[in-house]
């Protein structure tokens, strides 16, 4: 008896433990240690947060609901998964929040019930995960900002129950005071590709992409329908709409325009039709009507590192050519952008900041790192007659969720800017500070968020102006204002980051010497055209899409040195099929020289739209001595014969290789070959030949006299 009861309390002792791994509070130690840290590898379970609602709690709110998906992403079963919501403290500074959105904290203010999936989930599986909590039971009591925390447990199988996976937000929680001084907000809008798709932009032919992911972005439902189809929704509200400023990417609008016009898509066996036609005609369209009459800024083409392109050595500016495409815009939406205000991404050298301003460029919109901690805290000037305004850091570190290139978070479009919002609240006066202010808010240029995030955040927006916590601002108010918000979490001076010289951050010196040859090639090939009187086509037109295609590469979009290279790669692949354009062709049967002076038959095409000088150079002619070719001009898209003047030196059969090159060396196209008969004496030959004919005479005379003069001296 005493056995079974030793056994009984042993059984019951297993239970608690057991429950007290599963069910531990949120401060217990086993939760703390993250499964990566306990195993060395990657969770296997991925969390989606699909919907949070409310976005903004008050006084009416009965319960806080977060909807999710979880993935096996591991090659193992996964049992007893439950999630819950665990709330932290409320945060009463702009530097405490700052440090919550780097370092979430332990959340043990309060939390909900465990919420099961029923059974294993299976590798490779989803299931549904929806939570709900009330205020009172996260601790939601005071007005201000909380950080909210969704905790995914499981066990894999074979090993034991952990935290497999966490989304941490924030959630801003109001009262009725409606009390303090409301911040004035504009919100930048930036319309851009994730990253460059062109790889080939023939002047006669259809744009090459490298993939056809754009048409997916297009379509209804995609990311970039989705930025325009949320913004046109809240036109309505003329005071909201008003303090969105549309950044756009003139590459972005050039590579939709020609998509609208047909295209191709690169493929591993060649290319193939692009599908997405009609909606880029549909969605440059909606584009065009949303900016109507709104504030618009340039992007960099591209998003270039202009600090990275301004290390390029060129003839040609390539700083200004990424920061001066009005024209574009103007062509493709019908309105010119905001005269001389910028908004780049990466870094900024004394260099590139002086291109930009020669370039036209008055104002760049930049990090608080390009701000000095010395006179306003959001705007001072960058030298070369440039101002810089600083968007506000604690709100786009809250956009965190929004873009790919934060690896330590991973993207959750469903609530890719619920943080921005929290931290936008804090600035208006959730917190413990002095509210007021400016803040200027700004997305990662690509961001990718859902239809209905988008709509959340501009709701919330709403909300928050109705709580008199934010003022929706134009942003032409906003820069014309002493100081924009932005540098409360701490700034770095100009000799930390923005303005001092600095090695590439993205090319390596290979790339960079690469792009730095083919800008050189690109001058060399600009000295040979010129116009053609019947087809009036400007070399720079033809040349500005290699210079694109080296301005792309140095994009900040590039996720890693692999998509660097294969940029660089396709700069010098468009230049190579481009001065593939101008080629010498033979004839194909071996050519009978008549004479040891017959001119050599050569066929020169042109296939370019402008006029192109070239030089005509033999090689591999040990048996031929050519003549001094003058350089011939060759008409805008012809085929003309000429006849190459060479001296044969030798009978017989031989090759001879026959190319072209610009007057500055530049290849163009390929090496033809050209068999060669001989069957007359050059004049070498003709000479030696006399030579030793002579020299035969005179030996034999010489010979004959000798006999003559011996028989005479017999006779005597």
């Amino acid at each position: 008896m005493q056995a079974v009861r030793k056994l009984a309390a042993f059984g019951l002792a297993l239970l608690f433990l057991t429950g007290q791994a599963l069910f531990a509070a949120p401060g217990s130690s086993w939760q703390a240690a993250a499964y990566a840290k306990d195993t060395g590898a990657q969770p296997p379970l991925r969390v989606r947060v699909h919907q949070l609602s409310p976005r903004i709690v008050d006084s009416g709110t009965t319960k806080v609901e977060i909807v999710a998906s979880v993935t096996n992403v591991g090659d193992r079963p996964i049992s007893d998964i439950v999630g819950r919501i665990q709330a932290g403290q409320r945060q009463s500074t702009a530097a405490q929040l700052a440090q919550t959105l780097a370092e979430p904290p332990p959340s043990e203010s309060g939390w909900s019930e465990w919420v099961g999936v029923p059974g294993k989930l299976a590798p490779g599986a989803s299931a549904r995960l929806v939570v709900t909590a009330s205020p009172s039971a996260l601790g939601l009591n005071q007005r201000g900002v909380y950080p909210l925390l969704l905790n995914v447990n499981g066990t894999p199988s074979g090993g034991g129950a952990a935290r497999l996976a966490t989304v941490d937000l924030l959630l801003p929680v109001l009262d009725d005071s409606g009390r303090g001084t409301p911040a004035s907000v504009s919100v930048l809008w930036p319309i851009a590709a994730r990253e460059p798709k062109v790889v080939a932009s023939p002047h006669d032919g259809k744009i090459v992409l490298a993939d056809d992911s754009l048409a997916a972005e297009l379509a209804e439902g995609g990311r970039l329908h989705a930025l325009v189809a949320a913004a046109e929704s809240k036109r309505g509200d003329a005071t909201l709409a008003g303090s969105l400023c549309y950044a756009v990417d003139p590459d972005l609008l050039e590579t939709v325009n020609a998509m609208s016009k047909g295209y191709l898509v690169r493929t591993g066996s060649g290319t193939v039709e692009g599908k997405g036609e009609q909606n880029a005609r549909r969605w440059l369209d909606d584009l065009r009507a949303l900016v109507a009459n709104q504030c618009v800024i340039e992007l960099p083409f591209a998003n270039a590192d202009l600090g990275v392109l301004g290390d390029v050595e060129s003839d040609h500016d390539l700083v200004g050519e990424a920061v001066t495409n009005g024209a574009t815009i103007l062509d493709l939406l019908h309105l010119e952008p905001s005269p001389g205000v910028l908004w780049p991404r990466g870094t900024l050298t004394d260099h590139a900041v002086k291109a930009a301003a020669d370039a036209g460029v008055t104002t760049v919109i930049t990090g608080a790192g390009g701000v000095s901690a010395e006179g306003d805290p959001g705007s001072q000037s960058g030298g070369q007659g440039v101002r810089l305004v600083a968007y506000d850091s604690l709100v786009a570190s809250g956009f965190g969720y929004a873009s790919a290139r934060d690896k330590s978070r991973g993207e959750q479009p469903g609530v890719a800017a619920q943080n921005a919002i929290a931290a936008i609240a804090l600035r208006g006066g959730l917190s413990d500070e002095t509210g007021g202010g400016t803040v200027l808010v700004a997305p990662p240029h690509d961001w990718n968020a859902t239809r209905e995030e988008l709509d959340a955040m501009l709701d919330s927006l709403t909300r928050l102006h109705g709580g008199n916590l934010v003022r929706p601002t134009p942003l032409h108010q906003l820069l014309g204002t002493e100081s924009v918000e932005g540098a409360q979490s701490g700034n770095a001076s100009p000799a930390d980051g923005l303005w001092s010289e600095s090695d590439s951050a993205t090319l390596n010196a290979d790339q960079l010497a690469t792009l730095s040859q083919v800008e050189s090639t690109i001058a060399d090939l600009q000295g040979a055209m010129s116009v053609d009187p019947t087809r009036q086509y400007e070399p720079v037109n033809l040349l500005r899409p290699l210079h694109n295609a080296v301005i792309r590469a140095t994009s900040t979009s590039w996720d890693d040195a692999k998509d660097r290279r294969k940029a660089t790669e396709a700069a010098v692949s468009q230049l190579r099929q481009l001065s593939g354009r101008v080629t010498v062709t033979t004839p194909s049967q071996p050519v009978s020289l008549a004479s040891g002076s017959s001119p050599l038959p050569v066929t020169l095409s042109n296939d370019l739209p402008v006029a192109v000088t070239v030089r005509i150079k033999l090689t591999n002619s040990p048996g031929l001595r050519p003549s001094r070719i003058e350089d011939t001009p060759l008409a805008a898209n012809s085929r003309v014969s000429r006849f190459i003047p060479a001296e044969t030196l030798r009978s017989g059969r031989f090759m001879v290789n026959v190319s072209l090159a610009t007057p500055g060396g530049t290849t163009l196209g390929h090496t033809a070959r050209m068999e060669l008969m001989s069957t007359e004496f050059g004049v070498l030959t003709v000479v030696l030949t006399a030579t030793a004919g002579a020299a035969l005479v005179f030996l034999s005379g010489r010979q004959i006299y000798r006999r003559v003069k011996t028989r005479g001296e017999e006779r005597g």
